[in-house]
């Protein structure tokens, strides 16, 4: 196991009128539970406001729980800036534009002291190779790229310091579908390659079913269902899950 969460909670004020103080809170996550088996993908689903991006960021530690507790095996995760990282939705926000190619991957080389800084263009070079990319993009800005290239640099700078967790937070939705396919395979590729973890979050159950070994289904903050992937997709147990399915078809 390399990560457990026990009843993680979280609610955010809602404010009453433009200027008015907060009159009550609404629930974000509801005693949410489950465990992540080391090397797996844990494909997390669900509409939009179900929680899913609110549980990722945090077990990312960007926002506090109100409650529960997160668990990280530090047989795997030594060093959580290192051995956990994210790779955002919308690509064309996640790069610096007036920051060259090369120095947004030397960035996290230098930040984890990941090789010497003779090494730093060769070890940049590798890892455009790794995600289909070529020595051309290191001297270019991010606005000389397409969003699919876009994403396969952010996924670059990720596998930069050696991590073993990816929380992948719809990493695809925002690309056209020809170049969706094309990353999952690439996403699945990787992860043999690298032996990583992944939670994947999506609202697209098609690309959950393809790249999932577990899933979270998720609604109103609350897990609903909680299962092996083909076992949901063949048959699922909840209510919910078979209206999302449906709607799916």
């Amino acid at each position: 196991m390399i990560l457990e969460a026990v009843d993680i909670s979280k609610k955010f004020p809602v404010e009453k009128g433009m200027f008015g103080p907060a009159s009550a809170r609404t629930v974000a996550l509801d005693r949410v539970n489950f465990r992540l088996m080391e090397f797996t993908t844990l494909g997390i689903v669900g509409e939009s406001g179900s929680g899913k991006t609110t549980l990722a960021r945090v077990l990312l530690g960007l926002i506090p729980a109100d409650s529960g507790t997160i668990r990280f095996n530090d047989a795997f995760i030594s060093d959580f800036r290192k051995d956990v990282q994210i790779i955002f939705q919308n690509p064309y926000n996640s790069l610096d534009p007036k920051m060259r190619i090369k120095d947004a991957l030397y960035e996290p080389l230098i930040i984890h002291s990941v090789c010497p800084r003779r090494e730093m263009r060769g070890k940049a070079s590798e890892l455009l190779r790794i995600v289909g990319l070529d020595d051309a993009a290191m001297e270019r800005y991010p606005s000389q790229f397409s969003g699919g290239q876009r994403q396969r640099i952010c996924i670059a700078r990720a596998l930069a310091c050696g991590p073993k967790l990816l929380v992948l937070d719809e990493p695809i939705s925002s690309l056209d579908l020809t170049i969706q396919a094309k990353l999952l395979d690439l996403f699945v590729e990787l992860k043999e390659k690298f032996r990583l973890t992944y939670i994947f979050i999506s609202h697209n159950l098609s690309v959950i079913r393809h790249i999932a070994d577990t899933v979270l289904v998720m609604k109103h903050g609350r897990v609903v269902e909680h299962a092996a992937a083909h076992d949901l997709f063949e048959r699922p147990a909840a209510e919910y899950t078979r209206q999302l399915l449906e709607a799916a078809r």
